[in-house]
């Protein structure tokens, strides 16, 4: 046995990924390929932070975690391209917010599922394994 195969350092994963074909890249006539990134488990831990919030249930107070805001915060995180903090971009769908920006510029909610669905991967979660769970 040997402690060297855990010595690794930490790098970020980046693939393609075309998130609509509705983006036509002029020159190469092909749908735009986005640039998206994996993050690192701090990254993810202040993420996370971000999104919990004290709900008043009576005299109690309750915490919950808000997964919707979580995998915009993550989508923000790991998108490199297209920019959505780039002014240009902002200032076409008239939205500042780039987690907004988001929805806005992918029309469909199956397109921005599948996105999501793709970044959760490359940060290393195994959707398939917890939608067979869910089944049991």
């Amino acid at each position: 046995m040997s402690l060297e195969s855990f010595m690794i350092k930490e790098e970020a994963q980046e693939v393609e990924y075309v998130a609509s074909k509705r983006f036509i890249n002029k020159e190469t006539k092909k749908p735009e390929v986005w640039k998206l990134k994996s993050i690192t488990a701090d990254e993810n831990d202040a993420l996370r932070k971000e999104c919990y919030k004290q709900i008043q249930v009576g005299k109690r107070v309750r915490t919950d975690f808000d997964t919707v805001k979580y995998l915009g915060l993550l989508a923000d995180k790991c998108i490199v391209y297209p920019d959505l903090h780039d002014v240009k971009l902002q200032d076409f769908y008239h939205e500042m917010d780039s987690t907004k920006l988001l929805k806005k510029h992918l029309l469909t909610p199956g397109e921005y599922d599948d996105l999501l669905q793709k970044i959760q991967e490359i940060n290393g979660y195994d959707l398939e394994e917890a939608v067979e769970e869910a089944k049991n």
